[in-house]
């Protein structure tokens, strides 16, 4: 009789760990070629919208225009009425713009009227705006209004009292959502500074806005069977408070409706990169690790839990050296690192992250050392060395994934010149997007973008903000943006925490309870945002932009319908009544009045009640 073979329960141990190694292997695996065969289709994607780009015309928007007095003799009413002309137009909204210089306003047949002067006088007769607004119009006045004969005509019909001195005042305070998801929200910087009119407002007046000190900035009032809004000051000049414009629109229209591109973006710039092995005192004291150590072991495990914590994902763009050549030889430098590149490289893939391209090095792709100069780097000798550096970290990055295509683009210090730009497309002929600044650069030196699709076919997606900690102004930026657009497109550095300034001289371990702050504030304001990658937003945001709406109303139905519908689409509705039914869309509630309709179908309506 044989014996019976008795294994020790160590080996049933060992041997399920090699079993569970194995699955965990084959899993790693296929997530990896997962994400292979997304970047394949997002390369479709993309060659879907540059074929469609690139063999249709813009579709203009049907129905009554938003008609929009200015005065062209003035810069500042020009400027005021720029911004309000292109949110309408993101809204896809009819527009015709009035030079008051040129022609009159004449409000019948507008579906609502949008004036940018201060000098009322200007509109003509000033009853005429006022019979227009008696008779159901809307009329909303985007400046502050100088003390003329026009404006004593008016004021009474606009919800004023009486009206005193105009005072400096700074800050503001959201006494409404008219920023959505930002009721109470107090912004008290100078950055935010008004002249307004101390004013004492009728009780029927809805203050939407005040400044941090308490005078009326934003109120609405009804008058006969329409009503008039009035932002009471000169901000409204400038792009990043276009959620102002937005949001004061949406809120003076019974039910409004308007497409946003409904993306939360994250970038990590300068990453993978090239990290020197520098022995930092204040993180050899905290963490016992050198620079390279630290990022490996504590940064990124960092990164990678906030991410998965708060659903977002990283679009990481990579520099192979931090050399300053700008002129060739630029094969292999020295400090690349191929190791980091393929290590870092898969786990940003593997979390559903997308890698892009920052740079051979971080010189700006300009011809002007004037510019360059402004930053420490050295300008490029011409658009041939540009491409050539292109061509190489290209080169570079399939060395590590050979079967991945990078689309997606971020211009070091965000600058980018008009050969750079041409360069990139010489020396890489799959870029696909952009993306470098959205705010206005008073220094004239970046790269500033609006959301759209250039005549080359590339996407132009700008980011908003940055840092692992919001100041005012990002604080700011985000919110109006937000309402705008409908877009959270953020950037930081892996470095920023080295860097006294933009550390605010906080350590990382407080430095990441900013960041994760930020995400669970962002998360709980605006949970309905889709985390996409650089190269996924751009392709739903050239299926926004390239796609028509049509409104229609019978009854109590609005009947939306899209053309050419491609995939599903987001739109912002306002309106104070309830959703009895819908068709064709899902409609969810994101605030107060305020619903996220998602089209799923390229005719969709929505029922409203009482």
């Amino acid at each position: 009789m044989k014996p019976k073979l008795r294994l020790n329960r160590n080996v049933y141990l060992i041997v399920l760990s090699v079993v569970l190694l194995a699955i965990g292997v084959q899993i790693t695996h296929s997530q990896f070629v997962l994400q292979f065969s997304h970047n394949e289709q997002m390369i479709e994607g993309v060659k879907q919208w540059k074929e469609a780009a690139a063999g249709s015309r813009a579709i203009e928007p049907s129905g009554p225009p938003y008609c929009l007095a200015y005065d062209g003799t003035d810069e500042f009413s020009v400027k005021v009425n720029e911004q309000a002309m292109r949110v309408l137009q993101y809204m896809k909204k009819p527009v015709k713009a009035i030079d008051l210089r040129q022609g009159m306003l004449a409000p019948s047949g507008c579906e609502a009227v949008l004036v940018s002067v201060h000098r009322l006088g200007l509109l003509g007769d000033a009853q005429t705006l006022a019979d227009y607004v008696d008779r159901g119009g809307y009329a909303f006045l985007t400046m502050y209004p100088e003390q003329d004969d026009a404006f004593y005509r008016l004021y009474r019909k606009m919800g004023i009292l009486d009206a005193g001195e105009l005072v400096e005042a700074q800050g503001i305070t959201l006494t409404s959502n008219v920023l959505i998801g930002e009721n109470g929200l107090v912004i008290d910087d100078p950055f935010i500074t008004n002249p307004v009119l101390s004013v004492a407002l009728d009780e029927k007046s809805r203050v939407l806005a005040t400044t941090a000190g308490g005078v009326p900035l934003l109120w609405d009032y009804p008058y006969g069977e329409g009503k008039f809004m009035v932002f009471n000051g000169t901000m409204l000049q400038e792009k990043i408070n276009r959620g102002l414009i937005a949001g004061a629109v949406s809120m003076l229209m019974p039910e409004f409706i308007y497409p946003i591109f409904n993306a939360k973006i994250m970038y990590i710039d300068d990453f993978p990169a090239p990290i020197a092995s520098t022995l930092d005192a204040d993180l050899y004291r905290d963490y016992r690790r050198d620079r390279p150590a630290f990022f490996r072991d504590v940064w990124w495990p960092d990164m990678l839990k906030a991410a998965k914590q708060y659903d977002i994902v990283y679009t990481a763009v990579l520099i192979e050296s931090y050399n300053d050549n700008t002129e060739p030889p630029f094969r292999s430098p020295v400090d690349a690192d191929v190791k980091g590149l393929v290590s870092y490289g898969r786990e940003v893939l593997k979390s559903g992250g997308e890698i892009g391209l920052h740079g051979y090095n971080h010189q700006s792709l300009v011809l002007s050392q004037a510019v360059a100069g402004e930053f420490g780097y050295n300008a490029w000798p011409g658009t041939e060395e540009m491409a050539e550096s292109i061509e190489e970290v290209v080169r570079f990055a399939k060395t590590a994934f050979p079967n991945y295509t990078m689309l997606s683009y971020v211009p070091p210090s965000n600058v980018l010149s008009r050969e750079g730009r041409e360069a990139l497309k010489q020396g890489w002929p799959d870029i696909a997007v952009i993306s470098s600044l959205y705010a206005e650069d008073s220094s004239g030196l970046s790269y500033v973008q609006e959301f759209e699709i250039a005549e080359d076919g590339i996407l132009e997606l700008p980011r908003v903000t940055s840092g692992y900690m919001q100041g005012s102004f990002e604080r700011w930026s985000e919110a109006s943006t937000m309402t705008s657009l409908g877009i959270f497109s953020h950037f930081i550095h892996p470095d920023d925490l080295l860097n006294d300034q933009r550390s605010h001289g906080l350590d990382w371990e407080e430095l990441y309870e900013k960041y994760t702050e930020m995400l669970a504030r962002l998360d709980k304001t605006y949970p309905w945002l889709r985390p996409l990658t650089s190269t996924e937003a751009a392709i739903r945001t050239a299926e926004t932009l390239s796609s028509g709406v049509t409104w229609a109303r019978s009854g109590r139905t609005l009947h939306g319908s899209v053309e050419p519908y491609r995939s599903e689409l987001h739109f912002i509705m306002r309106t104070e009544r309830t959703i009895r039914a819908h068709a064709g869309c899902t409609v969810r509630k994101i605030d107060e009045g305020v619903y996220l309709i998602t089209a799923g179908k390229a005719e969709f309506k929505i029922e409203l009640g009482g």
